[in-house]
């Protein structure tokens, strides 16, 4: 017969080593051969945890939780049950996770004389972030930080101090919540953090950091959880898959799309086929951009289609795939859509710099300077670096969409600046494409071949097929912009945004009959017959080139 106290610390050994799936299995052997004790439950069940093995850990924090409810130790069973309510969340069960939270508010109630419980302050936070409730998320994370500093307790002040940033950076208070998550971070990136409260942090961090724009962070933390994972044996599940998708997300920022494409592969087959359905829909949603990106349409769409499925949010990806393959009435109905959707103004920057991009390939000009217009407004509150190249993008867009090229360049010039300092090389080469576009309508062709080439060596280098194949159109000998001069590319424009040629020849001072003849000569060089079909020649061809696509 085997020796339970061997492998009991055989199996403690391994924990300590990080060795999570042997001692998970020596752990189980020990447990079938002789009930574990609380320690060793809790122990089994990090491990578990960490692999992915959720019925296992479930099984295991649902015995610790009611050891120590009937041992009377409060502190530990309200951990154990807010485990719990994080596996159900992570998995997708909401009612359950919402049932041990009610649980445990229960238990502690019966206890009048307790203190307030850390983690489960922290379940009611996510709650009130999850609602828009930013002020309140603050507030309940704020009092579970001071009583993991109090208690010592470094797991729930991290926990506690990077979700109360992310609050405040969705609620607007960009420079406070970044203050507090490098204050959060620094436990994590220091190495005082659990496993699983490490891989979770470092996931919420990057998330946040990203969806604010906030690159450098991104870049920094992403980093430091590369060397993380690499210290690691191989690993699978909800936590090391989360953690790898936010590596992939690193991978793209540098360049690296093939390493990407492979990561978020790997995650997708791995997190489908157990547990962490929460999860598995955020890895093949940026599995599908990076395949969109690289120009495998039907892949991306399948990638997207599955996101859906497993409820992610699937916009602006695959508004900006249809964009791509010239739909672009139902390129700006999905964003429109997405958009009277989106819940916080986080969401909304996301999403309201493809929306003029799409509007402007619809020749929907006002909408899209209402759209600008907007994100103005909300990206006041987050002026990161990033941010700040994307509006400037943005409203260089919508000036070339009205002839204004000389106005669009300072813009262009200073969000390409932005992104070689961040090191982007993808969005450099975009802009770069937009520069050329405002120089061939200043009549400067050399210096728009000189942007379009350097785009192109970016392109080819990262595998981006659709933008390289629409750089080298623009760079085809003789041919330019299809053998339009600046001023026909001028007035194709305003006939794409539905302007008669008296409107047009009022908004450029030209007699109406010069108006004509331009008209007369565009339908010649692009082989058409109608106002209509010059538009939709140009939006397929990408003669506008507004945005990136």
């Amino acid at each position: 017969m085997e020796d339970v106290a061997a492998l009991v610390i055989h199996a403690r050994d391994l924990h300590r080593q990080s060795r999570w799936a042997e001692a998970c299995d020596e752990f189980l052997r020990a447990d079938h051969l002789e009930p574990l004790g609380v320690d060793d439950l809790e122990l089994l069940a990090e491990s578990a945890q960490i692999l992915g093995r959720g019925d296992d850990a479930v099984r295991a924090l649902e015995r610790v939780y009611q050891a120590r409810v009937g041992a009377g130790e409060l502190d530990a069973a309200v951990t154990a049950g807010f485990w719990l309510w994080q596996a159900s969340v992570l998995d997708g069960e909401f009612a359950r996770a919402g049932g041990w939270a009610a649980r445990v508010r229960q238990m502690v109630a019966e206890h009048p004389d307790a203190e307030d419980q850390g983690w489960l302050l922290i379940t009611q936070a996510y709650g009130q972030v999850a609602a828009g409730e930013y002020e309140d998320a603050v507030g309940l994370a704020r009092r579970a930080a001071e009583l993991g500093a109090r208690q010592g307790v470094v797991d729930l002040f991290a926990f506690a101090t990077t979700i109360c940033g992310r609050a405040l950076l969705k609620a607007g208070r960009l420079e406070e919540g970044l203050g507090r998550m490098d204050e959060g971070m620094l436990s994590v990136t220091e190495g005082a953090t659990s496993p699983r409260v490490t891989s979770m942090l470092y996931c919420s961090a990057i998330a946040t950091c990203h969806e604010a724009l906030e690159l450098g962070r991104v870049r920094e933390w992403g980093r430091s959880l590369d060397g993380w994972l690499n210290t690691l044996p191989p690993l699978h599940g909800a936590y090391f898959g989360n953690c790898r998708i936010y590596r992939s997300l690193l991978l793209r920022l540098q360049g690296s799309w093939q390493a990407a494409v492979e990561e978020l592969a790997d995650v997708c087959i791995d997190l489908a086929e157990g547990y962490g359905r929460r999860v598995v829909g955020h890895a093949y949603y940026h599995l599908g951009e990076m395949h969109r990106l690289l120009g495998d349409a039907a892949e991306a769409e399948d990638a997207y289609r599955r996101a859906s499925e497993y409820g992610e949010p699937i916009q602006p990806g695959l508004a900006l795939l249809r964009l791509a393959q010239g739909e672009v009435g139902t390129a700006v109905t999905g964003m429109r859509r997405a958009l009277a959707e989106a819940q916080s103004d986080l969401d909304r920057c996301r999403l309201l710099p493809d929306l003029v991009t799409a509007l402007l390939a619809a020749g929907e000009v006002d909408e899209a300077k209402r759209a600008l217009d907007e994100l103005v407004m909300v990206a006041d509150r987050f002026p990161t670096a990033a941010m700040r190249a994307e509006l400037a993008s943005a409203r260089a867009a919508v000036a070339l969409a009205e002839g204004h090229a000389a106005d669009a360049l300072p813009l262009l010039r200073a969000a390409a600046t932005t992104w070689r300092e961040i090191d982007a090389p993808y969005e450099t080469a975009t802009v770069s494409v937009l520069i050329a576009a405002a120089c061939r309508d200043l009549a400067d062709e050399e210096a728009a071949v000189f942007e379009l080439r350097s785009a192109a060596e970016v392109f080819a280098r990262l595998g981006a097929l659709p933008d390289l194949r629409r750089v080298e159109h623009l760079l085809a000998p003789g041919d330019g912009a299809h053998g339009l001069s600046a001023r026909e590319m001028e007035v194709l424009r305003l006939v794409a945004n539905g302007k008669t040629n008296h409107a047009i020849a009022a908004e450029l001072f030209l007699s109406e009959r010069t108006v004509d003849r331009h008209v007369s000569n565009i339908f010649d060089k692009l082989g058409v017959r109608s106002r209509t079909a010059a538009a939709t020649y140009a939006i397929e061809h990408h003669l506008f080139v507004t945005g990136i696509l």
